[in-house]
C-alpha cells in the first residue's frame, strides 16, 4: 500500500499552552488542507486552547476537552475517535515548529521501507555541544547518550540518540514530540495510561514495545523538518521530576527489559549513574550540584523501599519531595 499526505491524522494533546500551540498549528497551516484531519485534545483548565482553535476557522481541525490531564489519555483518546480515512496517526507535541515538506518526507519512509511501522523527524538543537568524555562514560554503563547515526537502546536507561544525522535510520525507539504510526498498531497496542499528568519516558516504553513487536520497524528521518522549541509552561518542577524519573523507569523495566539482558544492563546502568553523580559533585561540590545528588539518591531508595508496588503499575510520586 502506498500512503498519501492525506492518510495522515494529527494528534496534538496540549494543557495550558495556547500560545505554544497557535505556533505550532501555524507552521503547518497551509498544509492543513491536504491533511485527513487535526485533532486537538484540550485538557486545559481555561477556555485559550479553544479560542485558539476557534480563530483558525478551519474546518479540519477538530477540537476535544477532556477533564483529566494526562498526556498518554489524550494521545489513546485521539487513537480511539479516529476518522475512517485516516491510515496514519502523528502525534505532535504542542511546543514543534514544521519545516517545509516534513509530511511527505514522513510518508516517503513509509512507503519506501518495507515492515515500516513507525517514522519519527529527526531534531538536534543547533546550540547543544556533546562532552565527549561524558558522553562515553554514559555509553559505557548503558546510560542515556548521543550517538552519529544510531538510535539504539542499550538498558531501560539508556536510550541513544543521534548528535548528527545523515541518512534515514532504524530506530529502537521514537521520541515523542514528533512519531507516527500505521493505524494498524493500535489494534491491540495503546499508550500506557499508567503514566499520569507529563507522563515521563511514556513515548520510550511504546517505542521498545512496538520495537519488540516489530524489529526493524521504527526510523528516524533527517529529512522531515522539525524544530522543538521546549517550552517551559506547565512543565513539572525539577524535584517531582527527578522521583517521576526514576519511578517510570523501573516501571517500565519490569514491563519491557524484564530479561536477563535487561535486568543485568539494568544494573550497570544504576551503577554507572551513581557512579557519575559522586564524581561529578566531588569534582564541583556546588550548592545546586549536592542538592541535584541528594535528590538523585532520594528518589532511588523510595524506588527500591516501593519495587513491589512500582512492578504492579503504581507509579504514584510523594507529595513533598525536597
Amino acid at each position: 500500500m502506498k500512503y498519501n499526505i492525506s492518510d495522515i491524522r494529527v494528534i496534538i494533546a496540549t494543557y495550558n499552552r495556547s500560545e505554544d500551540l497557535e505556533i505550532t498549528l501555524k507552521s503547518f497551516k497551509n498544509e492543513i488542507s491536504s491533511l485527513s484531519d487535526v485533532m486537538i485534545v484540550d485538557q486545559s483548565t481555561n477556555k485559550l486552547t479553544y479560542e485558539v482553535v476557534k480563530k483558525l476557522k478551519n474546518k479540519k481541525i477538530r477540537y476535544y476537552h477532556s477533564k483529566t490531564p494526562s498526556l498518554t489519555l489524550a494521545r489513546n483518546l485521539g487513537i480511539k475517535k479516529i476518522h475512517k480515512k485516516s491510515k496514519i496517526l502523528l502525534f505532535l507535541d504542542d511546543d514543534v515548529s514544521l519545516g517545509k515538506n516534513y509530511f511527505s518526507k514522513l510518508i516517503e519512509v513509509f512507503n519506501f521501507n518495507k515492515g515500516c511501522v513507525g517514522v519519527g523527524g529527526y531534531y538536534f538543537p543547533k546550540d547543544k555541544t556533546v562532552n565527549k568524555f561524558l558522553n562515553s562514560a554514559r555509553k559505557l554503563f548503558f546510560i542515556e547518550h548521543w550517538d552519529k547515526n544510531s538510535a539504539k537502546t542499550f538498558s531501560v536507561y539508556g536510550a541513544g540518540y543521534p548528535s548528527k544525522l545523515t541518512k534515514v535510520i532504524n530506530s529502537s525507539w521514537l521520541p515523542g514530540f514528533n512519531m507516527a504510526f500505521k493505524k494498524e498498531v493500535f489494534k491491540n497496542n495503546l499508550f500506557d495510561e499508567r503514566f499520569f499528568r507529563y507522563a515521563l519516558a511514556e513515548d520510550f516504553e511504546f517505542g521498545t514495545r512496538l520495537n519488540k513487536k516489530y524489529p526493524n520497524g521504527l526510523f528516524i528521518t533527517p529529512y522531515a523538518p522539525i524544530i522543538h522549541r521546549v517550552s517551559t509552561a506547565e512543565r513539572m518542577p525539577t524535584p517531582k521530576l527527578a522521583y517521576m524519573n526514576h519511578v517510570n523507569h523501573f516501571y517500565i523495566q519490569s514491563k519491557v527489559f524484564n530479561d536477563l539482558r535487561g535486568i543485568i544492563t539494568f544494573g550497570v546502568a544504576l551503577f554507572g549513574m551513581s557512579l557519575l553523580q559522586i564524581i561529578g559533585t566531588i569534582l564541583l561540590p556546588t550548592k545546586t550540584k549536592l542538592l541535584k545528588c541528594k535528590l538523585y539518591f532520594k528518589a532511588l531508595a523510595y524506588c527500591f523501599k516501593r519495587l513491589h508496588l512500582i512492578r504492579r503499575g503504581n507509579l504514584e510520586i510523594p507529595l513533598k519531595t525536597g
